[in-house]
């Protein structure tokens, strides 16, 4: 049986030079600096706006706001009142529009609010869509190792038309090999979006309800979530396109979101290790593979960012990234503002070790029954 620690065509990212791989925290970086390549990570500003144009962009946020946040009884609150004050003030004082940017992030940093962003435009909301719908994110978004007991499989990001696959590829290694233990690593995974399916689908024998996307049309008195009896009588949205979910949720104020089994499947325990940097999609895949298939956490507690999140226009200088459906799981509740609490907690350097140990505990286990 061969090991896995090497490199392994598709999902190794050092297929070619079989040099020792970086660590772990210069490897993330580099792949951040890959992924703003693509688009999906916008840094530069625009050209110098007078006041009249930020203010103009303020009644743009704001309306846009008003007819699209996942949370309307949010935006009749003091807070929001006050906080679109403050906008106001920050677009009087803002010198440039890199100030205003930096200056608007701190603003919804400081509310605990996830997944809104304003960001300098280089493509507009549909391009974007489009972009999203349609990048591939290449061989650095996977990679596998460990040997033939216990496999290491990294999963840095979610996006990606190619990285579902690859997930699936990395599969059939980890099944080849007959590893008996699984560590899922998905610290520094900003999330994403289908490629999830594949990690969770590779995993669970049935299919699974994880829980609910809540659009604005969700009556948050009612309730922080519908009735089970309720949910089971909506059709899963099964779609691959991100585009077309924005536009389901557009129209549906409750989203069921189901997990469906995926050959090969890995029957073994599963170890998930996560930290402040893990996010959104990678923080739903934790959850469901924890709460379903045993999957136990460990590292740090995770981000507690755990929104849709879909692009807007703001004139032709800003984009803006606005939550439009909050996630509730079965298992934990809502996880926005929370994150996961790991069942073991660990530094990060540490953390695989301490994976290793639990997984070898746990076969040790298996043999005495």
């Amino acid at each position: 049986m061969n090991a896995l620690s090497g490199p392994l065509g598709l999902v190794s990212k050092n297929a070619t030079s079989r040099t020792p791989a970086p660590s772990r925290r210069m490897d993330r970086r580099s792949f951040i600096k890959a992924l703003s390549a693509t688009g999906l990570t916008m840094i530069s500003g625009p050209s110098a706006a007078n006041t009249d144009e930020y203010h103009r962009s303020v009644s743009v946020i704001k309306d846009i706001f008003d007819r699209h946040f996942f949370d309307p009884t949010w935006m009749a609150s003091q807070q929001a009142q006050t906080l679109f004050s403050d906008l106001i003030d920050i677009a009087d004082a803002s010198p440039e529009p890199e100030q205003f940017r930096r200056d608007f992030g701190h603003l919804f940093k400081r509310i605990g609010l996830s997944h809104v962003v304003l960001s300098a435009q280089h493509r507009s909301a549909a391009e974007l869509g489009h972009h999203f719908d349609t990048v591939q994110v290449g061989v650095d978004a996977v990679s596998l190792g460990g040997d033939q007991s216990v496999a290491r499989l990294s999963v840095r990001t979610f996006m990606g038309q190619d990285t579902g696959p690859r997930i699936t590829a990395a599969f059939e290694e980890i099944i080849s090999n007959d590893a008996k233990g699984l560590i899922v690593d998905l610290r520094d995974n900003p999330g994403g979006a289908f490629a999830m399916r594949h990690l969770v689908g590779h995993c669970i024998p049935n299919g699974v309800d994880a829980g609910v996307l809540l659009g604005r049309g969700w009556p948050r008195e009612a309730g922080p979530m519908p009735e089970r009896a309720q949910i089971e009588a909506l059709e899963p949205w099964h779609g691959t396109s991100v585009v077309g979910l924005w536009n389901h949720l557009a129209t549906h104020d409750i989203t069921r979101v189901q997990f469906l089994p995926m050959r090969p499947m890995f029957h073994g325990p599963i170890a998930i290790l996560i930290n402040g940097e893990t996010q959104s999609a990678a923080e739903l895949v934790a959850e469901v593979l924890q709460s379903t298939r045993g999957a136990v956490l460990i590292g740090e507690t995770s981000a507690g960012a755990l929104l849709v999140q879909k692009p807007f226009d703001v004139g032709d200088q800003f984009t803006l990234f606005l939550p439009v459906a909050d996630y509730v799981s079965h298992g934990s509740g809502r996880i926005e503002g929370v994150g996961l609490v790991p069942e073991v907690s660990a530094p990060a350097e540490d953390a695989q070790s301490v994976a290793l140990s639990f997984l070898s505990e746990m076969r040790n286990i298996e043999r005495k029954l």
